[in-house]
């Protein structure tokens, strides 16, 4: 009787919680109170997916991660019409919590049956909650008051762009779109959280997180201590990840969405074919690099009803309607670019692509041997292992994403790979050599992360954790607009080029912003030896931008990194050594200058 009593609490603190958001709150309250609001909504969007796929006792972490991507897919459209504004997030994010609160309601006694169910399970399965629990809302809340989040995530920044499509509504911004290594769904999560409040985007990440290792235990089904062993160490090993960090970069997104698709493959009955197909499209359009895991789970769930041509339109319907949106806004952005930009921003050339595709089998058909090799005997982590080596296989190659950027995506594919590795150990109680192994990586992750170097070890950036968790209960102050004075001089309207430290603190609105700060602007930015600066006038005049906004200190850093041949050779002839943006802001009227910035008019 009090456990009932405990599960009807708890559902209908589910049903009311998400609702404070609501209240003036501030600090670790208002932190705590939108991440709430946060999970509430993709729950309400999940619990939409499994009504449509008939899938109405589903695990909801598993509806969470649905909701991801149905997020995922609808914000992609908004961002297609170019109507993806703050306001439009807001209402993404209130309407699916107040379906969440709606469906949850109308279901009480059947929520509060499944509550009450896990509350009466032995107790080895309530430590590694405990311990998601205490862990996750450090790491939250953290997260919230973070203020030197890595925010570049290779093509561009991605708090810029993030800003850019809340205030305009669209991406459209030709050079500093993401073109190369995704399509902008690690962009609309943010939209996506930034409508419960401002500045929430920065927990998308500590938030995946939690949901993912929260989809691994209910998962794992901690029944006995075994089991309950296995969770508790794959949490700590978890959020000890030195190379695993928080920032609003997809790490823990693409995590999640891939233990997902093996959840649902995993399974006896074969997996439902809507909820698959918009994960499988929500990981392409997050990243190149995880297109190979969507389409090797997109071709087993094909297989297991390879005769069924409805459900098989479902699954590639479903995949294009995601991820299709995205690629249609960032066609328009690049057509938006003159043939000139096109050439000047070319990639630097490949290998050829039958090279890549040799490279790329050498590479997976080992690696997936080996894989399956080792693996337990089951149906789910069998596919996983052939996903992982081809996804590998792709990236040492060159196949997808940016090139060396792209490698530190190896880390979110192993590691959703070793999730599901254990997963299976756990549920299988499999004693051979896999076990041992896994068990030895586990911790020996867990004491890198205690002894990794510099800000990459656990118990410094627990500690920063804390101090932002300190600097959430100050009041919030102003802290002034450091660009706008100097933009003040700039018709509204204007096309304006900027390397700046921070272009999230921009006025999207006012003007035309071209956020050069990019890897495909900075190859342009050699020394005047090599012509840089030809090439990059040549491309600002394509794009018809009139001004130029640079910060000083930037250019000066800049200076140093001149080739040493091309400063000797400077400081021969007495020549200014400077870079190609140094070289324009040079030889070009400053029209306003503050502190560190100046406004360069680029006219003749």
């Amino acid at each position: 009787m009090g456990s009932a009593v405990i599960a009807s609490a708890l559902v209908g603190a589910a049903i009311a919680l998400p609702w404070l958001t609501l209240l003036p709150l501030h600090g670790v309250a208002a932190v705590l109170a939108h991440a709430i609001t946060l999970v509430a909504a993709l729950h309400g969007a999940g619990l939409v997916v499994a009504r449509l796929s008939d899938q109405r006792t589903a695990s909801p972490w598993l509806v969470c991660w649905w909701g991801a991507a149905a997020i995922i897919a609808l914000s992609g459209v908004a961002i297609a019409a170019q109507v993806a504004t703050l306001a439009t997030h807001a209402v993404l994010v209130f309407g699916f919590a107040a379906v969440h609160t709606a469906m949850v309601g109308t279901s009480f006694a059947a929520y509060a049956a499944r509550v009450d169910d896990g509350l009466a399970g032995p107790r080895s399965g309530w430590w590694p909650a405990a311990v998601l629990v205490a862990l996750g809302a450090f790491t939250v809340l953290g997260a919230g008051g973070e203020p030197l989040a890595r925010p570049f995530d290779d093509d561009g920044h991605l708090l810029a762009q993030l800003k850019r499509l809340l205030e305009t509504g669209a991406l459209g911004d030709p050079i500093g779109f993401p073109r190369r290594a995704q399509l902008g769904a690690q962009v609309a999560l943010a939209a996506f959280a930034s409508g419960a409040g401002d500045g929430f985007e920065r927990i998308v990440e500590a938030l995946a997180q939690i949901l993912a290792l929260a989809l691994v235990l209910s998962r794992i089904r901690a029944r006995d201590a075994s089991a309950g062993l296995w969770g508790v160490v794959v949490i700590v090993a978890a959020f000890a990840l030195a190379l695993a960090p928080t920032d609003p970069l997809p790490c823990w997104t693409a995590v999640g969405l891939s233990v997902t698709l093996y959840a649902m493959l995993g399974d006896p009955d074969p997996a439902p074919a809507l909820p698959l197909a918009l994960t499988a499209g929500a990981l392409i359009a997050l990243r190149y690099e995880l297109a190979p895991i969507a389409a090797v789970a997109l071709g087993a769930a094909w297989w297991q009803r390879r005769t069924d041509h409805r459900r098989t339109a479902v699954l590639a319907g479903g995949a294009f309607a995601t991820a299709f949106p995205f690629v249609l806004a960032r066609v328009a952005a690049w057509r938006s670019v003159p043939a000139l930009a096109h050439t000047a921003l070319a990639a630097p050339p490949h290998a050829a692509l039958i090279l890549r595709l040799l490279l790329a089998t050498a590479v997976a058909v080992p690696a997936g041997y080996i894989l399956r090799l080792v693996v337990p005997d089951a149906r789910g982590v069998r596919w996983a292992a052939t996903a992982t080596a081809v996804a590998l296989g792709a990236l040492v190659a060159q196949l997808t994403g940016a090139g060396a950027y792209s490698l530190r995506l190896a880390w979110p594919i192993a590691i959703a790979f070793a999730l599901k590795l254990v997963i299976e150990l756990a549920r299988s109680r499999w004693a051979g050599p896999t076990t041992l192994v896994a068990s030895l990586v586990l911790c020996v992750l867990v004491a890198e992360g205690r002894e990794a170097p510099g800000r990459l070890r656990w118990s410094r950036r627990l500690a920063s954790a804390a101090t932002n968790l300190e600097a959430l209960q100050r009041p919030p102050s102003s802290a002034g607009e450091p660009y706008g004075p100097v933009l003040a001089a700039v018709p509204a309207g204007a096309n304006v080029a900027v390397w700046i430290s921070e272009p999230e603190r921009l006025d999207y609105l006012r003007h035309r912003i071209i956020d050069l700060r990019t890897p495909a602007v900075a190859r342009l930015r050699s020394d005047p030896w090599h012509r840089g600066d030809d090439h990059l006038a040549a491309l600002l005049a394509a794009l018809g931008v009139r001004y130029l906004l640079v910060e000083g200190d930037d250019a000066r850093v800049r200076r140093t990194q001149v080739e040493p041949l091309s400063r000797l050779v400077c400081v021969l002839w007495q020549a200014p050594c400077a870079d190609a943006l140094e070289a324009l802001a040079r030889d070009h009227h400053v029209i306003a200058r503050r502190d560190n910035l100046q406004l360069v008019d680029l006219r003749p």
